[in-house]
Formats: C-alpha cells, structure tokens, sequence
C-alpha cells in the first residue's frame, strides 16, 4: 500500500495550484518525490496532507473535564486571548498525549482554508485520509532541542522544536531575532536540507546534519498528530457531512443544475395549482352534499324555516314523531337502558342509576380499561357517549352512528 504525501501552500486551491509531494511505501521507500498540480499529482492507495509549520500556533492551555462539541465551545473560551482571530475561524487540534504539567497542547490553524483543501480533494475523488503537522513538537522524554532548516536559498526557514511547541523564523534574521547565535548543547540536534546546509551553518554557526527534503515529509506522516479534529474530523460521519453540504451547494448554485432547478420549482408549482384545485373540488362536493341535505330537510317538514344542523334538526323531528306516535327515542330511559345492558359485558352490575333526559349516570359499577374502551366504541357506534367522571359512569347522546 502507497502513501501520497502533501504539503499544503498556504492558498485557497484551484486546477493550478502546485503541490509538493512524496509517494513512500510502507516500508519508507521513497518512490517519487516533486511538484505537480492535482490532475498530475501520482495515484496512491491514502493521501495524507501536511500543514506547513507557518500555517500552525501553538498553545498549552488547561482543560476542563467535558467533551465533544462542549470541549470544542470550552477551547474557543480558553484560547480567546491568545489567538489573533476569533476563536469560531480557527481549526482546534488536541495533541495525542498531554505535557508532563497536565496541560494539553492545542495546535491552531485556519479553518475555512483547510477545509477548502479537504473539499477541493473530495470533489477530485481523492478525500485525505489524515491531516498532519509539516513539524510537530518533540516528545516530552526528549532532551534539549531540535533545529530544522528547510526552504530554498531564497527563502530558508528555520523551526525550533520543543516539547511545549515550536517556533518558525527566516533563516535570514534567525540570529537578530533570537538574540545572538544559539548556544548548542550536547542533546540539541540541528538538521539542514541539501539546498539550505551551508546557509544553515553559516548563520547558526554550527556544522549541520544533510537531510533529503522528502524525508521531512515522511517523517511528518509518520506523527501521531491529527489536525483534522471536531467539525473537521475526517471520519465518516464528517465526511458525510461535508459531502451532503458540497452536495446541496452544487445543487443550488452550480450552473449545470440550473435546468434541474427549474424542473423542481415547476414541478412544485405544479402540485400547489393541483393541491389547491383538489381541495376546492372537495369544498365543492361539501357544500353540494350540505344543500342537498338542506333540502330534504325543507321537502320533509314544511315548517321548518331556519336550517342551522340539517342532521340534527332532522333527528329531532324523527324523535318527535316517534315519541307523538307512542314510539320510544334514541334519549329515553328505555332506549338507553337498553344500549347499556347490550353491550355490557356479562355479569357487569351498577348499585345505583340516575336518568335525566338524555343521560345516565351509574354508580358502582367497576370496568377493566379494555372493557371500557371496547363498551365505548359499542355505544359510540349507536350514537352514544360513555366515560368516567369520578367515581361515576355517564351515558348521553350526542354522538353520531
């Protein structure tokens, strides 16, 4: 399995934009090493990109003990002060272990940028696998400090490492800008590449250990750092929310989707007009139904001048004839009784029964949830209403059949 190998320039991507690489094989052979645009760059089985130290801060703060997205909201208030902009435009990077003072070491970087790197990959189908310091702090069981110079001639950089960070100079103003030449220690180590190593000795004063400029790549994919931390993680549920947003951007803004949009829009237009039409046909047949029924109740009693409830109106005369014509009604105390004890369950007994027109109140008598749910629905199909109401059970019309 191969590994492609990025330094990120410190620019919003585009076709042209120039990526130096390396491609190493997991037992770090170096297979090729260059510049390249993305459509030039080699096919490789996981792509690492790596943050060029000047693109990095570093900060020691002390955490509180929470997680996720409120050890997030807790990082943006503990490194307010410390960082130049606001705390929401910065990428957030906890460090794998802590510093032996119990501290964490909290790497800063700009979000909106890295992220227009990781979608300018996804989009090519090329999404990173992880995101790495170009130079990363030292251990902390390790002594004294580490110098690297890298760069061109023109532009040679010199990194101090540290177990509590790092500091990037110009090679250039190093010495005026720390103060005078370095004192070196036995345990400090100062590493040059081959385009840098005699600038490097001449302005540190010290001879230099060559090291190819590949391999600071391939030792910075080697770390245990990952950057890509919280919003920005490179998991799959946020690449899957990067992809849905990059997704729904496309759709919305990209010209070529600009027929489709308006296939949508139409499309939805159109099942307005026809939800609209499909409910006034339905108020329509309402009222048709409403004035037929108005209607019969004019054509059957004569006397009858103002309809406000044609259904109810009509009952109350049925009831009227029936009662005239020594019938019984739907709300005399027979007819009800008579409901009740059909659809009691067997052995169901009340100790006392109240009838006032219209309703039955019983008492005493004691009903299981499902019976009472199941002695409801009877009733309510003959055009009753049952429920409790204290210790009572009340039976009353009023319902429809």
């Amino acid at each position: 399995m191969t590994t492609l190998i990025l330094l990120l320039p410190m620019v919003r991507p585009t076709a042209g934009t120039e990526f130096e690489y390396v491609v190493a094989s997991p037992r770090d052979t170096l297979q090729a090493h260059g510049t390249a645009a993305l459509a030039l760059l080699p096919r490789a089985d996981t792509l690492v990109m790596v943050i060029p130290a000047v693109g990095l801060s570093w900060h020691s703060v002390r955490l509180p003990p929470v997680s996720g997205a409120r050890l997030r909201a807790a990082l943006d208030g503990l490194l307010e002060e410390q960082l130049l902009d606001e705390p929401g435009q910065m990428g957030l990077a906890l460090a794998p272990t802590r510093l032996p003072n119990g501290d964490a070491l909290v790497a800063a970087y700009d979000k909106a940028w890295l992220r227009s790197m990781l979608t300018f990959f996804e989009q090519a189908d090329r999404p990173a696998s992880r995101v790495v310091p170009e130079f990363a702090p030292l251990g902390h069981d390790g002594a004294g400090v580490r110098w690297h110079v890298s760069g061109s001639a023109l532009d040679a950089r010199l990194v101090m490492l540290q177990p509590q960070g790092l500091v990037c100079l110009p090679l250039a103003s190093a010495p005026s800008l720390l103060g005078t030449k370095p004192t070196w220690s036995a345990d400090d180590q100062v590493v040059a590449e081959p385009a840098v190593a005699e600038l490097a000795e001449q302005a540190l004063g010290t001879a230099v250990l060559v090291q190819p400029a590949a391999q600071r790549l391939c030792d910075a994919a080697e770390g245990t750092w990952e950057l890509a931390q919280f919003d920005l993680a490179l998991s799959g549920g946020g690449r899957l929310a990067r992809r849905w947003r990059q997704g729904m951007a496309l759709v919305l803004h990209a010209p070529a989707w600009r027929g489709a949009r308006w296939g949508v829009l139409a499309l939805l237009l159109a099942h307005l007009v026809g939800l609209n039409a499909w409910a006034w046909k339905l108020d329509a047949r309402v009222r048709e139904q409403q004035q037929q029924a108005r209607v019969t109740l004019t054509q059957t009693f004569p006397e009858i001048r103002t309809v406000v409830d044609a259904p109810l109106q009509m009952q109350r005369q049925f009831d009227l004839l029936r009662r005239t014509g020594g019938a019984l009604v739907q709300d005399d105390m027979e007819s009800m009784l008579a409901a009740l004890g059909a659809a009691l369950p067997a052995g169901s007994h009340a100790t006392a029964i109240d009838y006032a027109p219209g309703q039955l109140s019983l008492q005493g008598l004691v009903l299981a949830d499902p019976a009472l749910a199941a002695l409801q629905d009877s009733l309510g199909a003959q055009g009753y209403q049952f429920q409790a109401q204290g210790d009572r059970l009340v039976m009353r019309t009023g319902g429809r059949p």
